[in-house]
């Protein structure tokens, strides 16, 4: 009779297994804890990783809905925003039909527990913090604004900033001198009224709502950077501001350019109302740019056709033409052959010496022979001798083809 035994250690393999899958049942507990607890704590994170709202702090918020006594808005908390009626009714007509669900909007809060726990905002006084910001940039930068004159008082004139209400001081006022009579000071100031001024802040008190800026400042500013960009060999359009017996003054933007009258035209100009007017709008060719003496020298002759090749090229050597005397010297005297073109007589040209000119004068007509044509000098060599002055010949004007399309 076969006696079964019982398989030595069979017991104690059955016990280790089953402490080998407990321990790995503990293991795996704990690694599903931590893991639990590692996404609440990303949880709580998510939930509460916000800036809490301040009294006084300006936050750009999202319109969630527009009702008639009140707006609703989105600062990113876990409260909405409410934007009151009496807020509201502060704001001018364009701005309140311009709010919409979706817009985004600076509102500042007001207070974190209304009445009802809600957050009062204000969309007024986000705007107008809003402007504070830009004057202060605008005070670091130096950027230069434009507003429009809405009122006139005893020190200055008020101008918009915004929402905001910027002061220009008499004394940066371009239109007003020092040491005018108080009558003429407000007559000049009213003139203003309507007027769009440029503009450069030069003060910014927010605590004490005192916004500050300058016409005078805004013009140096632009001087300057219109004299950083002017390069010779530019052309720039400007406005005739001032006529003076030497040249004309070109208002080219805060920066006056000169004219001299030897750059107004080809043609020999005896004063430059011959050719502009004051208000005139004018394109001129940058000569030269004095950065140190803040001085531009232009020309409008360099804009305008160049009729010598056109004159030189219908005038051989021995022609006879007929000119008009434009200025009488010591050494000869200039004819003007046409088109602002002139020539010279020299005295050794002339038969009766200073006799045979002594009765001409600027305007005279004069009948020349030409002897010589310097194209590169750009100089044209007259004579009188042989010529009669008693029978008129062709000018070179007359001989030059007519403008195409002129009737």
């Amino acid at each position: 009779m076969l006696v079964s035994r019982p398989y030595a250690g069979s017991g104690n393999a059955s016990d280790e297994n089953r402490d080998g899958i407990a321990g790995k049942a503990c293991v795996m507990d704990k690694q599903c804890t931590d893991l639990q607890q590692q996404r609440f704590s990303t949880l709580l994170e998510s939930e509460y990783d916000y800036t809490r709202p301040r009294r006084g702090q300006v936050r750009q918020a999202v319109v969630l809905s527009v009702g008639e006594n009140d707006v609703i808005v989105d600062l990113g908390t876990k409260r909405d925003g409410i934007v009151p009626r009496r807020d509201l009714e502060l704001l001018d007509e364009t701005c309140r039909a311009s709010l919409q669900a979706g817009g985004r909007v600076p509102v500042c809060v007001l207070t974190t527990s209304g009445r009802h726990g809600e957050l009062i905002v204000s969309l007024k006084q986000g705007l107008a913090q809003q402007d504070w910001l830009r004057a202060q940039e605008c005070l670091e930068s130096g950027e230069v604004c434009e507003a429009e004159v809405t009122e006139v008082n005893r020190g200055g004139v008020i101008v918009p900033f915004g929402r905001l209400r910027g002061f220009v001081p008499n004394s940066h006022l371009k239109s007003v001198r020092r040491g005018w009579q108080e009558e003429r000071l407000n007559q000049a100031k009213s003139e203003l009224v309507g007027q769009t001024l440029s503009l450069a802040v030069i003060e910014v008190g927010r605590h004490h709502r005192r916004l500050v800026l300058s016409e005078h400042v805004a013009g140096r500013r632009r001087r300057q950077q219109l004299l950083e960009e002017l390069m010779e060999g530019n052309v720039r359009t400007g406005v005739v501001c001032n006529l003076v017996k030497f040249g004309a003054f070109v208002d080219m933007g805060s920066l006056d350019g000169l004219i001299h009258i030897s750059e107004l035209d080809w043609r020999r100009v005896t004063h430059p109302s011959e050719v502009l007017s004051v208000g005139d709008e004018v394109e001129v060719y940058v000569l030269s740019v004095d950065h140190e003496r803040e001085r531009v020298g232009l020309s409008r002759k360099r804009v305008l056709p160049d009729p010598w090749p056109l004159v030189a090229n219908r005038l051989h050597i021995g022609q006879v033409v007929e000119g008009t005397v434009t200025k009488v010297a010591e050494f000869g005297m200039f004819v003007d052959l046409g088109e602002g073109v002139e020539g010279l007589i020299h005295t050794s040209e002339m038969p009766g010496g200073e006799a045979s000119y002594a009765e001409l004068e600027p305007g005279s007509p004069i009948r020349v022979r030409v002897l010589e044509i310097n194209r590169w000098r750009r100089r044209i060599a007259l004579s009188l001798r042989g010529i009669a002055q008693t029978v008129p010949s062709p000018s070179v004007e007359d001989t030059l083809p007519s403008p195409v399309g002129v009737g």
